[in-house]
């Protein structure tokens, strides 16, 4: 048996397909050398190995395009490479790159991979007409998946039998813009149905601008090319438009070295202002500062202002219309560069004050490089997330998972088996998740933690001095509500912890004390309880047999709650009761009474008794 698991799962290691891990697995069942559990396990490793390698994949592809680029000299391998990879990445039977000739208002096909017929491989159609047609037209990305029968497409007869000699049934496009202007179209397409789901979408549009950047360049050096030729003739006027490219394409190494080199937004930001020579901000999609660079210590929160005043509204209409805009208004000009994929809006460039003699292309270059550093930003992100989550729930769900693989997978983030733990439950509603994340992470304070969802929820697991949780709760108490269980020593401890943080969260969320924060350990059976109740039914309200006495107190500001809480805690001890309330016995006599009248004259007699005393234990608790 042991030899069948090993052998499955160097399989595994060595990147093997999943239909031949369903061999190998299917095997070892008949041959009785693994339960089904077992079987089962290996299946979702497999999956989850398959799952990270793409990611890994999709980072790789996208890092050697921008490499190509940062050298380009042939063109042409370039634009094979990028269909290549395109048709890898997607996992489509062939892509292809089509650009636009204005002149004829026609598109055609300049390079492809994976199409079998001639016919197709120099296809060209009127601009408009099908999904080639439709997407060079440059009004947004556009799908089908079942081409030769969709309605909504402009068909022509002599394009359909071509596309239906090559057995072509689904088909992606998306249009590439170059200096504001549609230049052509990046497509994807398969033989068989397929609906492409929207992370599909923006890898294509991804390596779309890709492409448009290598066209650019390959214009760019034509020109040069052409200077020189006429530097004989023209030399006073032909210096200028030189300098002027040269300078554009070492804007391109620098930013696809800041890029691809870790600078990050404030490296871009940077970037940006000294080419721009204005400030800058870059905004993400809700308008956050993601990061300035500015001439004066106030220019973080002066943008912070303005997108909450004057830059509000116009910052709306750039994310929906992904045009450009220009904004005055205090006496200042302000230049909106939305960032974007084919179905969604990245990040946005504020620039103050710009000058009117700015290279031409350079805000759309600022631009591109902008989308594609958000995108490097979100799958890094991403992968990072993923790797939190499944470690998350290695540590927390209580399955049997071996201590080795915990240990290294924690070591990764810090953690250590001897260390102090402490595992908080967070909901935020409306939070959005990125910056929730951010400020989670600053509230943390401390790289040894692993924050991310898990159960609908974020999750905090953090080594903790034991001030952790009131930490957070000061940072985040504005918009969220927070169940904590911890420290703790050790992995072992976490599941029971999870469980007890979950329950004091579910506690808080039942008695209606959003924004507040409660330890798990001080529930005790009352949290049972109460949990149990709540499963079983989920409109169980746990103060319902005292709310005579609430109203009551809210009413004529009373103290008949805390009173039947005391008796109840003390055993029904009158002399007890009254040294803890800090009144004579005559009026604990007389609440009493009072709360007989309120409640019937059995709420001390037998199963009454204990449903009230559970009742008034959790009001103390919410108090």
């Amino acid at each position: 048996m042991d030899a069948s698991v090993s052998e499955i799962l160097m399989g595994i290691q060595a990147g093997i397909s999943q239909r031949e891990l369903e061999g190998r697995v299917a095997e070892a069942l008949a041959r009785g050398e693994l339960t089904e559990a077992a079987a089962a396990a290996a299946r979702d490793l497999g999956m989850r190995v398959a799952e990270r390698n793409r990611r890994e994949d999709v980072l790789r592809a996208l890092y050697d395009t921008a490499t190509d680029l940062s050298g380009i000299r042939d063109v042409e391998a370039v634009l094979q490479a990028i269909v290549a990879r395109t048709r890898t990445l997607s996992g489509s039977d062939m892509a292809y790159l089509s650009l636009n000739d204005h002149a004829s208002n026609q598109t055609y096909i300049r390079r492809s991979d994976g199409v079998r017929t001639e016919a197709y491989r120099l296809l060209r159609m009127p601009i408009g007409t099908g999904i080639v047609g439709r997407a060079a037209a440059g009004v947004t990305s556009y799908q089908s998946a079942d081409y030769l029968n969709d309605p909504e497409i402009t068909h022509l007869p002599e394009v359909d039998a071509i596309v239906r000699a090559e057995g072509v049934r689904s088909i992606l496009g998306v249009p590439m813009y170059l200096h504001g202007k549609v230049v052509g179209a990046l497509l994807i397409a398969d033989r068989a149905r397929r609906e492409y789901p929207e992370a599909t979408v923006d890898l294509v549009d991804t390596i779309g601008k890709h492409a448009a950047v290598a066209l650019d360049n390959a214009e760019r050096f034509s020109s040069i090319r052409g200077a020189l030729e006429r530097l004989g003739r023209e030399q006073v006027s032909q210096q200028h438009e030189m300098s002027e490219l040269q300078s554009l394409m070492a804007l391109d190494r620098r930013l696809i070295e800041t890029v691809i080199g870790g600078g990050g937004y404030e490296g871009f930001a940077d970037l940006a202002q000294r080419v721009a020579a204005t400030r800058v901000a870059v905004l993400d999609a809700a308008d956050g500062v993601l990061a300035t660079r500015a001439y004066d210590e106030h220019w973080a929160q002066r943008i912070a202002r303005l997108t909450a005043g004057i830059l509000a509204r116009p910052l709306r209409e750039v994310a929906r219309t992904g045009e450009p805009q220009e904004i005055r208004g205090d006496g200042e000009a302000f230049t909106l560069i939305p960032a974007r994929t084919a179905s969604d809006h990245l990040a946005t460039l504020v620039l103050m004050d710009r000058s009117l003699d700015l290279p031409a292309g350079l805000l759309e270059r600022l631009a591109i490089f902008l989308t594609i550093l958000r995108l490097f930003d979100r799958a890094a992100h991403d992968a990072t997330l993923q790797l939190q989550t499944e470690l998350l729930d290695d540590l927390l769900s209580g399955r049997e998972v071996p201590t080795a693989r915990k240990r290294q997978g924690a070591i990764r983030f810090g953690l250590r088996p001897d260390d102090a733990l402490t595992v908080l439950v967070v909901a935020a509603p409306r939070a959005d998740d990125r910056r929730m994340q951010t400020r989670l992470r600053s509230a943390v304070a401390t790289p040894r933690a692993l924050i991310a969802r898990y159960d609908g929820d974020f999750c905090v697991v953090a080594a903790d001095d034991g001030t952790l949780a009131r930490r957070v709760h000061a940072a985040l108490a504005d918009e969220s509500t927070i169940g904590f269980a911890g420290p703790a020593i050790g992995f072992e401890s976490l599941a029971a912890s999870y469980r007890q943080a979950r329950r004091a969260l579910s506690t808080l969320l039942m008695l209606g004390r959003g924004g507040a924060l409660l330890d798990g350990a001080r529930l005790g059976a009352v949290g049972l309880l109460l949990d149990a109740a709540h499963t079983l039914d989920s409109a169980f309200d746990p103060l319902a047999e005292i709310q005579p006495l609430l109203d009551y107190d809210a009413q004529h500001h009373t103290a008949l709650t805390e009173t039947a809480w005391a008796h109840l805690e003390y055993g029904a001890n009158l002399a007890r009761t009254a040294a803890e309330l800090f009144i004579h016995r005559n009026t604990v006599r007389q609440r009493l009474s009072r709360i007989g009248a309120l409640l019937g004259a059995d709420w001390l007699d037998g199963p009454r008794r204990l449903e009230i005393h559970l009742a008034v234990r959790v009001w103390k608790l919410s108090s």
